[in-house]
């Protein structure tokens, strides 16, 4: 059902850069063994500047195995709580784009406490979840995500 995760983050040059790393790594599924990449050896950073000439390091990440995505969505379903699951089923539509990718925004200071709090500002860890709809088309993938995160169990 799922493609791909893309995660993305940025760290502003007056935040510490672990932390943020942080962030985005309570999305990266845990080793399965000390030889395999550790969460930090996945993340690409590119350092860029912004308006003012302040460094920003951008962070990003894909997960493109299946059990690493399915370890994603049961985060997200596990720690999102009741009424945020019921909202994000609600709201889906307006998350999914033409190309069948959908979008959720994580608060990053919540997750860099090890929380999920779904928000709607600009520092944010963000989510794109490639999705796999036959065909590609929004409606079939707007179906897709609801049952993704179906709380009906």
């Amino acid at each position: 059902m799922i493609h791909y995760i893309s995660l993305r983050v940025s760290a502003q040059a007056t935040e510490d850069p672990e932390k943020v790393r942080s962030a985005i790594g309570l999305f990266l599924p845990p080793a399965e063994d000390e030889s395999k990449l550790k969460g930090s050896d996945i993340i690409s950073e590119y350092v860029t500047s912004g308006y003012y000439g302040n460094k920003i390091i951008l962070m990003e990440a894909e997960l493109h195995k299946k059990k690493h995505t399915q370890y994603v969505i049961d985060l997200i379903r596990q720690r999102l709580g009741k009424q945020e699951m019921l909202q994000l089923v609600k709201q889906v539509h307006l998350r999914v784009d033409d190309d069948c990718n959908l979008y959720i925004r994580f608060n990053k200071q919540q997750a860099f406490q090890g929380k999920l709090v779904m928000t709607n500002t600009s520092d944010v860890v963000l989510l794109r979840i490639k999705l796999k709809a036959y065909p590609a088309k929004y409606e079939r993938a707007i179906e897709v995500a609801r049952t993704i995160f179906d709380t009906e169990d």
